[in-house]
């Protein structure tokens, strides 16, 4: 009997960490695919999610869920009052994980700053992991995401909470030198391993013989931090531009959303087109989604994708579509890497209009057949995936 499904002495109790609930596709859908693979090879265990809309895990995954911050309402005057509060949330951290058996942080980007604040983010992991070693109990982190990380204390908090880890793996090479070279963390014993979405179950029909409908994805993105620095308006009009010309040649368009923040943007590039070309206005769709399979399911209706956010990158490569990325991180790019797609990628800060229609006839010029690769590298990362997550599991069960 594999140590996966030895039987328990008891049912272990494991502790889930992460962003969800906030209208990240692939944040959401890597609880789920977690959640789904352990309780393969852990059948009696008992799960409780530590997110960031604990109402939202409770109602769409069916777990017991918690805030990462929770309420505290300390009773101290004036500035003590903070600290006061904190005291309370380190107090109820420690009783959580006092009742657990261990604390699992799988993928997203958790080891990154993008668009949080110092408190925001990196204390509220760094809190809960302090009190999982006070605890004595086991962390992994699972498939993470590392990098960038702009602010410095950010930087000090996330090397403080992953070296307290038991278990390290990173869904790409390039969060794995971040997390040697900028966050100084020993990885001699850590391991690159697929992103875990990679494990949802999902089906996308073949692609076209023909490019009649193009992919487009959106993204909300201005600046990493924020600040004077603006992406958003340039990116919009020479993605504007290129989309004009594609319904120009006849093709149809999708647009495609992968996280509820980018709505706004989804709605102003819709109105964009429409404006530009009105009489190709029924050539134009736009359907929100809430969950990645229902991305999927949209991107599926494509026959290739010039996308920003990464995981409607990874939703169209995990569907066998040609891809183009108009990328904003280095994950971005090694994704599209692990395809054999890095040739396909530009920065959203300073992409060349000439150049993505370039790209675009190139990964379109022998769609079936870059197709009929891209789901081969799929499926293995699919199996790669489950396969660490059951190792996971068997990690977990030695314990008890």
């Amino acid at each position: 009997m594999s140590e996966a499904n030895k039987p328990s002495a008891r049912q272990p109790h494991i502790l889930l960490y992460g962003m969800f609930g906030i209208g990240n596709t692939g944040n959401d859908a890597t609880l789920g695919v977690t959640l789904a693979e352990l309780r393969k090879h852990l059948p009696d265990a008992r799960f409780t999610a530590i997110a960031s809309v604990p109402d939202w895990v409770r109602r769409k995954i069916g777990i017991d869920a918690l805030p990462i911050r929770s309420e505290a309402a300390s009773r101290l005057p004036g500035p003590l009052r903070k600290l006061g509060n904190e005291w309370t949330r380190w107090r109820q951290a420690c009783a959580v994980v006092r009742d657990a058996d261990c604390l699992l942080i799988p993928g997203t980007g958790i080891l990154d700053d993008f668009g949080a604040s110092v408190m925001g983010h990196a204390f509220q992991l760094w809190r809960w992991c302090m009190a999982a070693r006070v605890e004595r109990k086991p962390i992994m982190f699972i498939s993470v995401g590392a990098g960038p990380v702009q602010k410095p204390w950010s930087r000090r908090l996330f090397r403080w909470a992953a070296r307290a880890a038991a278990h390290r793996s990173y869904r790409d090479q390039a969060s794995k030198d971040f997390a040697r070279g900028v966050l100084r963390i020993d990885v001699s014993k850590d391991d690159v391993t697929p992103d875990l979405v990679f494990g949802l179950e999902h089906n996308a029909p073949p692609v076209s013989p023909t490019v009649d409908v193009v992919g487009v994805g959106v993204m909300n993105y201005r600046a990493w931090l924020g600040g004077q620095e603006d992406a958003y308006e340039p990116h919009m009009r020479k993605l504007t531009q290129f989309t004009f010309d594609m319904l120009r040649q006849g093709k149809a368009i999708r647009i495609l959303v992968g996280d509820a923040g980018d709505l706004d943007a989804a709605r102003d590039f819709e109105g964009r087109l429409k404006r530009s070309i009105p009489d190709r206005a029924d050539k134009i769709s736009r359907a929100e989604t809430s969950s990645l399979i229902e991305l999927c399911g949209e991107i599926a209706k494509t026959d290739v994708v010039v996308a920003t956010r990464f995981h409607t990158i990874v939703g169209a490569l995990m569907s066998g579509r040609p891809a183009v990325s108009i990328g904003y991180a280095d994950k971005n790019k090694a994704v599209m890497q692990a395809f054999g797609m890095g040739a396909y990628c530009q920065d959203i800060w300073n992409y060349d209009l000439d150049l993505l229609h370039r790209q675009f006839t190139e990964v379109t010029a022998d769609s079936a057949n870059l197709s009929a690769r891209l789901r081969v590298v799929a499926q293995d990362l699919a199996e790669k995936s489950r396969a660490h997550l059951a190792r996971i599991a068997g990690e977990i069960n030695q314990g008890f």
